[in-house]
């Protein structure tokens, strides 16, 4: 089954529930996807345009390049995109949070710019 992008990211971050539903017709009964949390959306979607603009301005694409040609190429790092979103977005509340400890819990984060492994710029010869 595919997912939109905003689909994907609402899945890692568990925004959703299983609901069974029987077909009219044929009786049969199946699982369908609900998304929860429509309220997160807005901010979902930001998250995914800043990472698609992250990623372009990494790329550093040649001028001869058409808004197609980026398009289709941004297409190949949409993993990285979502990615990107649900890094950002696990961490609403404590951006830029250097460490925390609590009750003896530590967390310690990943650092960001590793989710851009595979994002090469193009580059020109002289």
């Amino acid at each position: 089954m595919s997912y939109t992008l905003v689909e994907q990211v609402k899945i890692r971050l568990k925004q959703f529930h299983i609901e069974e539903v029987e077909d009219e017709v044929t009786g049969e009964k199946s699982d369908k996807v609900v998304f929860d949390e429509k309220e997160c959306n807005p901010l979902i979607e930001q998250l995914l345009e800043q990472a698609r603009k992250e990623i372009i301005s990494r790329r550093n694409y040649p001028d001869t390049y058409t808004q197609d040609q980026i398009d289709s190429d941004v297409k190949n790092y949409e993993n990285i995109m979502v990615n990107l979103a649900v890094y950002d977005r696990s961490q609403a509340g404590e951006a830029y949070m250097a460490s925390f400890s609590e009750n003896g819990v530590s967390r310690t984060w990943k650092d960001r710019e590793s989710l851009f492994v595979g994002v090469f710029p193009f580059v020109k010869a002289m």
